[in-house]
């Protein structure tokens, strides 16, 4: 457990994502019209200029949700301090969680959970509850740290995670998705004592796709949503 949470903490610091970040603006937040906002805290201030949904996924970890609005999202995860943000400063401006406004009956929490099949997978079945689905994902190429989960109705339905910097599998359990197969990840590796030389190795793309296939395509090639805003939050 210690070189998983050692060598992830090591990745993520690497950076997370291609896109350069952003100059955060110092301007007072507001709710900005999103209904159920929570209200706005005396937090450091984001950038609250709306704008489209920016690319991300690679070397991040982020939650996919179906939820009727954020705020709804921000109790259920037990975030604190929402204050508006839009999408480049709260994806990539280094300050928190970001919870994004509602896509196609989803809401993303994205900079969650690096390591929490590690240490904590309970605490995604507990959250899983709260949801009528809800989707994990995570992947960072520098450990070669590669997960995607997926509950519904409270139960995990399919859940894989590998980390080949330590040579372990994390999770598989569930049968394979029709996603899966139609993106052929049917002969990854199975277990970590499986030998290897007979099974295929996830990588960061099919995380990506897997996410596009189950629900919001993080890369946001798909479709076109309209200028928002978003939250940006803290954990604890």
């Amino acid at each position: 457990m210690f070189d998983f949470i050692k060598s992830l903490g090591k990745a993520f610091t690497d950076g997370m994502g291609l896109n350069a970040q952003p100059n955060s603006a110092n301007t007072a937040s507001s709710a900005n019209g999103v209904n159920n906002a929570p209200p706005q805290v005396n937090e450091p201030a984001a950038q609250i200029v709306p704008d489209k949904p920016v690319p991300f996924g690679y070397k991040t970890s982020w939650l996919c949700v179906k939820a009727n609005s954020p705020g709804e999202v921000i109790e259920k995860v037990g975030l604190k301090n929402p204050r508006a943000c839009n999408w480049n400063d709260g994806v990539y401006g280094g300050k928190g969680v970001f919870v994004s406004p509602v896509l196609d009956g989803y809401v993303l929490v994205v900079n969650w959970g690096m390591d929490v099949l590690d240490t904590a997978p309970e605490n995604l079945d507990e959250l899983a509850k709260k949801f009528s689905e809800l989707q994990f994902f995570s992947t960072h190429r520098v450990a070669e740290y590669h997960a995607w989960v997926k509950y519904a109705g409270g139960e995990m339905i399919r859940g894989y995670g590998w980390c080949g910097d330590i040579g372990e599998m994390l999770l598989n359990k569930g049968a394979v998705t029709p996603e899966e197969t139609e993106l052929g990840l049917t002969n990854l590796l199975p277990d970590s004592k499986a030998d290897w030389g007979n099974y295929d190795f996830p990588d960061e793309q099919n995380v990506l796709d897997i996410a596009a296939a189950w629900g919001i395509d993080t890369g946001f090639t798909r479709k076109t949503y309209p200028a928002s805003t978003g939250f940006l939050c803290n954990i604890k």
